[in-house]
């Protein structure tokens, strides 16, 4: 009874032969299956996991000194740009804005003074002259009547010691007079040397004294607050950043030995793991970083020591992302992404013409475009008000 049992689990000879030869068959098939892929469109992918998210981490530096009064957002907060993040304890800026308005008011006043002394210096080198051709004058006449007794020889001697006394006074005057128009000769007071360097304190002043309210450069959302109240910062102190979203892309790290084939304009696979699956995004290659990643860390490799091990180094090659996959499933900056690039023989681009250009959104902020035009208007309003 244990014999049959045994016999009817024990394979035949000749099926075990078949199953073996099956096996070998569907291994070879397969075999051939993974080749023809490979061949035909496998070998044209370079794929990478070493490939992260990419982005504008924008920083907000206070710009100058003061203590903090009010903190207004706090991290993951979005802001629109402009948007006021905090804002300093504005009395010393205030104080330092009313002394440059009023050393402005004052150099106009002087100015207006000096303006005024230099007619009245013309009109008392007129007066001296007269007086001086008066006296010389009577002295001639005084000479022509010395003979007749008519006049004293201590009066001749008067005239001409009044003489050399008005031509001094008039030396004196004609000096005071270039000295005051070396002050504002061909300028008016808008013009005039002095008061362009009262505006510019004034400017200055001005500006320092607007930045003590804090506001974002561009729409985004807060990370990495280190601003309290109370806390007391100084110019270039980080205060906020801002992360854009809107315009992500991803640094794919490429071995050298695959570097011959990637090229701008080639299309991109990317996967990320950020929403617990697989979420793929259509990338495009812009352009590859002059340089491999070795030469822009702290300490570039010196290879001259004589110790040198060959490793195979990285390319960061950046790639594009979809701004509408990106609305649809937004991403962060350092996630990690595996990225797949196609190639194709017989297509070629010059990897020395990127297709990477400045985006017009989030690379300007116009903030601060009103800041001087405030200041001047306000400065010329001083001006006309001491004028």
């Amino acid at each position: 009874m244990s014999a049959e049992k045994t016999n009817s689990w024990t394979i035949h000879p000749e099926k075990r032969v078949k199953l073996i030869i099956l096996v070998i068959l569907l291994f070879i098939i397969a075999a051939l299956l993974g080749g023809l892929w490979w061949f035909l469109r496998g070998q044209y992918w370079i794929e990478t996991n070493d490939a992260y998210v990419s982005g504008n981490i924008i920083p907000v530096n206070n710009q100058t000194h003061g203590t903090i009064s009010k903190v207004l957002v706090e991290n993951t907060e979005h802001v629109q740009e402009g948007q006021i993040l905090a804002t300093l304890q504005g009395s010393r800026a205030t104080i330092a804005l009313h002394q440059a308005a009023a050393h402005l008011g004052a150099t106009v006043r002087e100015l207006r003074r000096d303006y005024a002394q230099v007619t009245a210096f013309q009109q008392r080198v007129q007066a001296k002259k007269a007086e001086l051709r008066k006296l010389n004058t009577n002295l001639i006449r005084y000479q022509k009547s010395i003979a007749s007794g008519a006049v004293s020889a201590i009066r001749i001697e008067d005239t001409e010691n009044a003489i050399h006394a008005a031509s001094a006074e008039v030396a004196a005057t004609q000096a005071a007079l270039k000295g005051t128009e070396a002050i504002v000769a061909g300028t008016t007071i808008t013009t005039n040397p002095l008061t362009r360097e009262a505006v510019t304190a004034y400017e200055k002043t001005y500006i320092n004294w607007a930045r003590r309210i804090i506001r974002a450069p561009v729409a985004g959302y807060i990370a990495e607050r280190t601003a309290y109240p109370g806390m007391m910062v100084h110019p270039g102190e980080r205060l906020f950043s801002v992360v854009p979203l809107n315009n992500l892309w991803v640094v794919a790290n490429i071995k050298e030995t695959d570097m011959r084939h990637v090229y701008p304009g080639q299309t991109v696979q990317l996967t990320s793991y950020y929403y617990g699956n697989q979420q793929h995004y259509q990338g495009k290659v812009l352009g590859l970083l002059p340089g491999a990643g070795s030469a822009f860390s702290i300490l570039p490799p010196e290879n001259a020591t004589g110790n040198y091990i060959h490793i195979v180094e990285r390319v960061p090659v950046r790639i594009a992302l979809s701004s509408g996959e990106l609305a649809r499933h937004p991403l962060r900056p350092g996630l990690s992404m595996i990225a797949k690039i196609h190639w194709q023989p017989s297509a070629s681009h010059s990897v020395l013409k990127p297709l990477t250009v400045t985006p017009v959104v989030g690379y300007q902020t116009p903030i601060y475009a009103d800041e001087l035009h405030e200041a001047q208007r306000q400065a010329v309003s001083i001006i006309q008000e001491n004028s």
